[in-house]
């Protein structure tokens, strides 16, 4: 049985401070199990993480252990959380990356115990986060770890808006193929249009009229734009590089005009 950990940091590809992390799970977890989900979070963007990180953790057991390695200067925001929701643990900071996570914010939280934090460390999701998780994998339990807590850093997450027929968003991860994910979803998406013609503008004035149902929709280098296996907004190219292509990047807005009939 293996006790499942996952990883989401700032860190980017090939770091070593990631080899660290592992090779400390592994030491002190010796059935431990680490699933990386990403290392290219955009240096101290706890929304991006926190986008990533609800995207992908339903799809984990009940039980697994979510490290968060991003912005985690405990000089700076002075405590450490877990965050026990729906049967998952989450570890990090209190930088504000919990309250962009959850909504509404979660009952069950817990402070790590000030005898376990060290505000001078500098690499606190090794030398402490993992140290808890395995007092957890061993006993079962939170108790001589923590106390009960509060999410004291709350901070405002980037929100797709409608505004009359008009609905703006942002383009919050660029995948390896360099899909463009957005922060709108299918039901936001349904709510706006109600099943009238609409166009998404992006990058100037391109745009695109109608949703795809599948990648490889219309000729190799056609746009499309279509909601994937978690119902975000996805702009894409059929067989091609669309992010690249297309100029977009993390940040960039999105528009989608909704005809007023």
């Amino acid at each position: 049985m293996y006790s499942l950990i996952t990883l989401i940091t700032d860190y980017g590809f090939d770091s070593p401070y990631v080899a660290a992390i592992k090779g400390c799970v592994y030491a002190q977890i010796p059935n431990g199990l680490v699933v990386e989900i990403t290392n290219q979070i955009n240096p101290f963007d706890i929304t991006q993480a926190a986008f990533l990180l609800n995207s992908v953790y339903k799809n984990f057991p009940a039980g697994t252990w979510h490290l968060i390695g991003v912005d985690t200067n405990i000089d700076l925001h002075k405590q450490v959380l877990i965050v026990e929701h729906e049967g998952h643990y989450f570890i990090g900071a209190d930088n504000g990356i919990f309250s962009i996570l959850f909504d509404p914010l979660p009952e069950k939280v817990y402070k790590v115990l000030s005898a376990y934090i060290n505000n001078s460390e500098l690499f606190a999701d090794k030398n402490i986060f993992v140290g808890i998780a395995a007092s957890f994998f061993k006993t079962g339990s939170l108790n001589n770890l923590t106390e009960p807590g509060v999410i004291e850093t709350i901070r405002q997450s980037i929100q797709p808006t409608i505004e009359d027929t008009v609905v703006r968003g942002t383009v919050m991860y660029v995948d390896g193929f360099n899909n463009a994910i957005t922060n709108i979803t299918k039901e936001l998406f349904e709510q706006a249009v109600k099943g009238r013609k609409f166009t998404l503008y992006y990058w100037g004035r391109h745009s695109i009229k109608h949703i795809s149902k599948h990648y490889h929709e219309g000729k190799p280098g056609d746009d499309i734009m279509l909601f994937n296996e978690n119902n975000y907004l996805e702009i894409a190219m059929n067989r091609g590089r669309g992010a690249q292509l297309l100029g977009l990047k993390v940040g960039s807005k999105i528009i989608i005009e909704i005809s007023a009939e």
